[in-house]
């Protein structure tokens, strides 16, 4: 395996199962309904689906960025807003989280290890800095979903 391929599994294993540091974003999301995902259990925290639509915008800024778009994160574009509190909204959430996942994990394969050096606008960080952000992140908010569903 190599250094790209090895990216990706972390990725897979953030989102799927089998992270080093506990429950995946799936696993973590398991069981959890519409209701409980709306529910703002402190006060000024995020709900569980607002970190869900949190999760799914970095994972898709992440992968654009390293396309070479430019892109700018407004408030809105961090933390899209939950438009309708309803099963069907929840499931279409979740599936655009995964969708998401697994946009990123299928372009990570194409990416060749010369560019993991490459600097990525607008903070210079680099692709494989970038990446490995990416898998760090979700798995951050994987713990706060834990801790938001107890």
């Amino acid at each position: 395996m190599n250094e790209t391929e090895r990216i990706a599994d972390q990725l897979k294993r953030a989102f799927h199962g089998e992270a080093w540091s506990g429950p995946s974003v799936r696993e973590v999301l398991q069981g959890v309904t519409a209701e409980i995902a709306a529910k703002r259990p402190i006060a000024d925290a995020h709900s569980i689906w607002e970190l869900v639509h949190h999760i799914t915008a970095w994972v898709d800024i992440v992968r654009r960025r390293v396309a070479g778009e430019a892109v700018t994160v407004t408030p809105t574009v961090n933390f899209p807003p939950v438009a309708e509190i309803t099963e069907a909204a929840w499931q279409e959430s979740l599936k655009a989280m995964n969708d998401e996942e697994e946009r990123l994990r299928n372009g990570i394969l194409e990416i060749p290890e010369s560019r993991f050096e490459q600097p990525v606008p607008p903070t210079g960080d680099s692709v494989y800095v970038l990446l490995h952000g990416a898998i760090q992140h979700s798995l951050y908010h994987a713990g706060q979903i834990a801790l938001l569903k107890k």
